[in-house]
C-alpha cells in the first residue's frame, strides 16, 4: 500500500557505493510500537562494516537506524531495542491505504459535512460568548479577568455583579445569564466543537497540580491547530505564543480570554521583554497574590515554539525555564490509526488532514500530567540544562527519542525552505569563527589540504555533531554551534559534509569563477561527475535556494554534467539558459564555467 520511488532509492543506494539487501515494508522499534502513519520504505544496508536500515521517509529527508550486532536479517530489524527515530520533525506526509480509502470518500459526501456545519455553530457560539465576556474589558492583559467574567458555570452560589448589566433583568437571572458569559463557558464551547467534529474521547491521567505547586504546565509535543482541545480540557490556562496569532480570525478573541504573554518575533527586544513577564507572573501564581481581588491563572506554554510530526521531541525553549520554579510536564497522545493531526512546515496540506480528520469516526486523545518537576541548584542556574531534563522526563514517558532541533532551523530543513546567509554569519560571529571569512582563496586551499590528507577523507568528509565540535574545539554546550550543525544538516542525516561548511564560510568569494571553479574540483572526481547532491551542497546556502529550487537546477542543467558532452563557456545554447537562471534563482551571477562538466582529479 505504501508507493515510493525505488528507481530513486536505487541510485542514492548506487552513488553512495551502498548494498541493497532487501525492502521492507514495515517495521517495529521500540517496544514494539509500529509505525503505520508514514509512508516509507526501509532498506538494509552495510557499508564499511557498518550496519544500518536507510528509511526513505520523504522526497527531502533519508532517516538512519542503527541495527543490534549480529547477523543481519528481517528479525533482526524488527527486535530492534536501540532503534531510534531520527527523522526530520518538521516533515509529515499521510498515506492512505486503498481500503481505506473508499471510506473516507463515503464519509466525505455523508458525514463531513454535517461535522462542519455543527463545529461551525459552536464556534461561532464561542466566539459570540467570547466578544461579550471581553465587552469592556482590559485589553493591556496586565489583569486577570475579574467581575463576571472570572466564574465557571459549576459555581452557582450568588456573586456580587462588578458590572452593571446593559440590559434591566432581575439580579439572580443576570448572575445565571452572565456566568456563563465565563472564560469556562467559552472553554466548554470549544470542546463541544471538537466533539462535533468527532473529537469524541479524551482520556486523562495523573493530577493537575495547584497553582501554588506548579505555576506553569509545560506541553508537549506541539502538533496543529486541534492543540485547542486538550489547552480547553485543562481550563484555558494562560498561554505564553507569538503575537501574530491575534490576527487569526475568532481564535483571536478566544485567546484573549486566556490574558496571554505575546511574543512579536520581528521586534527584537520583544523576547527577553516577554521573558521578564513570564517570570514575573509566574512568581504571582507561585505566591498565590491576588490583583483585585482575582487570582492569576496558571500558565501553559508548548516550549518546543512550533509543530512538529510527533517523531520526536525537538529542543525546548528556556523561557518557561529561567523562572527557576517548578513546573508540570503535560503529554499530549493522539492514538489514531492515521496521523492526520500534525500540521508540519512540509508535507500534506493542512486542509486536506483538516477534512480527512473530520471524515474520522472517531479521534482519540490522551493527556497525561507528570508529577512536578522541581529544579535542583544546577537546573536553577542553567535554563537549558534544565530544559534538556524536563524534556527527558517527557519523552521516557510519550517512549519517543529527542533531538536537538530548534525552531529557527525549519526553513533550512524542508524541502522548499529558504535560509538566509546572513543568519549562518551571525551564528559564526557568536562562536568567533567569522575572523577568517575574508581571507583569499589560499585560505581554502589551505583548508582542503588538510582535510583531504586527515582522517575525515576516509568517511567521505562526514562527521556528527560531536565530531564536529571536537574539529572544531568547542564545548558541546554551545547552541550557536548546534545551530550550525543543524543548518548543514539539510538531509537530516545527523552528519554534515566538511567540505560544505567551509564552502559556506568562505561563500563570500562566490563571484569569483576561479573560486567556483575550485569548489568543483573538491567535489569531483576522475571517475564521477559533479553529482545532485554535491550540487546541492555548492549552491544552496550562497545563493539562498531551497533544495527543490537547487534540484531543479540541476536537472536543467544536468546535460552539461553528462561525462558524454563537453560544453564550451562560449557556447550560445549553454548561454541563453543561465541568463534566466541568474535572474530567476539569486542576485548572485553564475559564470558559466561553473556549470561545466568539471571531471578532473581533485586537487
Amino acid at each position: 500500500s505504501i508507493s515510493v520511488d525505488k528507481t530513486r532509492v536505487n541510485n542514492y543506494c548506487k552513488e553512495a557505493s551502498l548494498h541493497i539487501y532487501f525492502f521492507v515494508k514495515t517495521f517495529t522499534f521500540g517496544n514494539d510500537v509500529e509505525i503505520v502513519h508514514r509512508p516509507f520504505v526501509c532498506v538494509l544496508l552495510e557499508t564499511r562494516n557498518v550496519q544500518c536500515v536507510a528509511v526513505f521517509t520523504s522526497q527531502s529527508s533519508i532517516d538512519f537506524f542503527k541495527l543490534p550486532k549480529g547477523k543481519m536479517n528481517r528479525s533482526s530489524i524488527s527486535t530492534a531495542d536501540n532503534m531510534q527515530w531520527t527523522g526530520n520533525p518538521f516533515e509529515h506526509f499521510v498515506s492512505i491505504a486503498p481500503k481505506d480509502r473508499l471510506k473516507y470518500a463515503f464519509m466525505s459526501i455523508v458525514l463531513a459535512p454535517i461535522r462542519i456545519a455543527l463545529a461551525g455553530i459552536m464556534f461561532g457560539m464561542a466566539y459570540m460568548a467570547a466578544i461579550i465576556t471581553l465587552f469592556t474589558l482590559d485589553t493591556s492583559f496586565e489583569h486577570p479577568l475579574n467581575g463576571w467574567r472570572q466564574y465557571s458555570l459549576v459555581e452557582f452560589c450568588p456573586v456580587q455583579l462588578q458590572f452593571k448589566p446593559f440590559v434591566n433583568v432581575d439580579s439572580h437571572f443576570a448572575d445565571y445569564l452572565f456566568r456563563r458569559m465565563s472564560k469556562d463557558i467559552v472553554a466548554q464551547l470549544v470542546i463541544m466543537s471538537h466533539f462535533m467534529m468527532g473529537f469524541h474521547r479524551v482520556k486523562v491521567k495523573g493530577r493537575r497540580a495547584l497553582p501554588t505547586e506548579a505555576p506553569i504546565l509545560v506541553i508537549a509535543p506541539h502538533s496543529s491547530f486541534f492543540d485547542t482541545l486538550p489547552f480547553c480540557c485543562i481550563g484555558a490556562p494562560s498561554v505564553v505564543g507569538k503575537k501574530s496569532l491575534m490576527k487569526i480570525p475568532f481564535f483571536g478573541k478566544l485567546l484573549s480570554l486566556t490574558k496571554p504573554i505575546l511574543v512579536d518575533r520581528n521586534e527584537k527586544g520583544s523576547r527577553s521583554s516577554a521573558a521578564h513577564e513570564l517570570k514575573q507572573r509566574a512568581n504571582l501564581v507561585f505566591n498565590g497574590a491576588k490583583n483585585n481581588g482575582m487570582q492569576w491563572p496558571q500558565i501553559a506554554i508548548f516550549p518546543e515554539g512550533t509543530c512538529t510530526n510527533r517523531s520526536q521531541l525537538i529542543s525546548f525553549k528556556p523561557g518557561a525555564f529561567m523562572t527557576q520554579l517548578p513546573v508540570q510536564p503535560v503529554c499530549l497522545r493522539w492514538p489514531n490509526k492515521y496521523d492526520f493531526i500534525s500540521w508540519t512546515w512540509e508535507g500534506t496540506a493542512p486542509l486536506k488532514l483538516f477534512w480527512l480528520s473530520v471524515c474520522q469516526l472517531q479521534t482519540n486523545l490522551e493527556i497525561e500530567f507528570l508529577p512536578v518537576y522541581v529544579p535542583n541548584e544546577a537546573e536553577k542556574g542553567d535554563a537549558n540544562l534544565y530544559a534538556r531534563n524536563v524534556r527527558a522526563v517527557m519523552a521516557r514517558c510519550l517512549q519517543i527519542p529527542t533531538d536537538d532541533y530548534y525552531v529557527e532551523d525549519a526553513r533550512f530543513l524542508t524541502l522548499h525552505g529558504k535560509g538566509k546567509l546572513e543568519e549562518f554569519f551571525d551564528l559564526l560571529n557568536r562562536l568567533n569563527l567569522s575572523l577568517s571569512l575574508d581571507e583569499d582563496l589560499h585560505s581554502l586551499i589551505a583548508v582542503w589540504n588538510y582535510l583531504r590528507h586527515s582522517e575525515f577523507s576516509a568517511k567521505h568528509f562526514a562527521v556528527t555533531y560531536n565530531e564536529f565540535q571536537s574539529y572544531l574545539h568547542f564545548p558541546k554546550d554551545q547552541i550557536s554551534l548546534r545551530r550550525v550543525f543543524n543548518i548543514m544538516d539539510w538531509q537530516c542525516c545527523r552528519r554534515i559534509d566538511l567540505r560544505e561548511f567551509w564552502l559556506v564560510c568562505f561563500s563570500k568569494k562566490y563571484t569569483s569563477p576561479i573560486y567556483l571553479d575550485y569548489c568543483q574540483k573538491m567535489f569531483s572526481t576522475t571517475v564521477e561527475c559533479l553529482s545532485e547532491v554535491d550540487f546541492v551542497k555548492i549552491v544552496r546556502l550562497p545563493y539562498e535556494l531551497s533544495v527543490a529550487e537547487a534540484r531543479q537546477l540541476y536537472q536543467k542543467r544536468k546535460r552539461f554534467f553528462s561525462s558524454q558532452e563537453r560544453i564550451s563557456s562560449s557556447d550560445d545554447d549553454f548561454q541563453k539558459p543561465m541568463i534566466v537562471e541568474r535572474k530567476k534563482f539569486s542576485s548572485f551571477n553564475f559564470p558559466p564555467i561553473f556549470l561545466r562538466r568539471r571531471c578532473i582529479e581533485v586537487y
